[in-house]
């Protein structure tokens, strides 16, 4: 098996790293409920992928799912980056390549775009998800052997924030879904299915050292992205180049902030003539910015080289500064 690719904070990982066949029809279109819960989840499984990332050094397994005309497949950035090769498996036992045209370190979401399109799943809100609410896990925990694994839980908290350490450095994770649907390595990537056959999230991250404490990524933040892609395939999110920190991560450190907005503590590239630490960013391009997650979602409304108004307090008092968004 591939080198650990998993980031822990404590007690959390990254879950990247499985069998049941189905004869059902593989031909592009979206899953809907029909009223029968069983048959939906038979064929929520056409729509579901197992990854094979190939590295230099061995391969990793993780999960992905159909969305948008078929071939896109939403999964995790930490499945895939840096893989030479990626190896889909489907329901239907077949398999086929794919190229990965998308994808966020920081967000840990990834698309793929598949040489075979398959059925795909809507996606749902997960505003709308209910603490107690019925939830499905799909993924190929393990190994490939397991692939197309369904487990059964609820939705146990909602808008979790979650201190990631990698590799690569150390992030955050915002408005998780916590749920207690069994997730092993090899589940990252893999779609959070509500009892309607919808996404509401990606799973991303379990406790390590505990029972039934699973994670997702709201799944607004790949239906936004897909969005995009569906328009121009080439499109590469902008930079803004700032570092900071809101309300939501300052409670990770047990401080209480009762700003809501991301403070700058650095700024580099584009901004770093227009911010200054202690800045607090309320609105980007019009959008309220009460947390980070809220910047990030926010830059994908805009290409590079927009020029972007962002309204800050400084020293207590309102300003409206112009930015112009540049490549990484």
């Amino acid at each position: 098996m591939k080198k650990t690719l998993c980031g822990v904070l404590l007690i959390f990982s990254l879950i990247a790293g499985g069998c049941a066949t189905t004869s059902a029809e593989m031909t592009p279109k979206v899953v809907t409920y029909n009223g029968n819960e069983i048959e939906m989840l038979n064929d929520v499984r056409n729509a579901v992928v197992g990854i094979r990332a190939d590295y230099s050094d061995g391969y990793a397994v993780g999960s992905g799912v159909a969305v948008g005309n078929g071939k896109y497949i939403l999964t995790n950035n930490h499945v895939v980056e840096g893989a030479s090769d990626l190896v889909l498996y489907f329901a239907d036992e077949s398999t086929a390549g794919a190229d990965l045209i998308w994808a966020d370190a920081g967000l840990d979401v990834a698309v793929l775009k598949s040489a075979k399109a398959i059925p795909y799943l809507n996606f749902g809100n997960s505003e709308d998800v209910n603490v107690g609410q019925e939830v499905y896990a799909v993924g190929t925990p393990l190994t490939l052997q397991f692939k197309h694994t369904f487990t059964k839980g609820i939705v146990s908290a909602k808008d979790r924030v979650v201190e990631t350490s990698s590799d690569y450095g150390d992030s955050f994770m915002q408005s998780l879904i916590q749920h207690d649907a069994s997730i092993n390595p090899g589940n990252s990537g893999g779609p959070l299915i509500s009892s309607q056959g919808e996404i509401v999230g990606i799973n991303t991250l379990k406790a390590s050292q505990g029972e039934g404490l699973g994670f997702a990524i709201p799944v607004e933040i790949g239906e936004k992205i897909v969005e995009r892609l569906q328009q121009n395939e080439k499109y590469k999110t902008p930079y803004l180049g700032v570092f900071g920190f809101d309300s939501e991560i300052a409670k990770v450190y047990g401080y209480n902030l009762a700003d809501k907005g991301v403070f700058v503590v650095s700024s580099s590239g584009p901004s770093v003539d227009v911010l200054q630490k202690g800045d607090l960013i309320v609105s980007f391009g019009g959008k309220r910015i009460s947390k980070l997650l809220d910047l990030r979602l926010a830059l994908f409304d805009f290409d590079v080289g927009d020029e972007v108004e962002i309204v800050i307090i400084r020293n207590g008092q309102k300003k409206t500064q112009t930015v112009y968004l540049s490549n990484r």
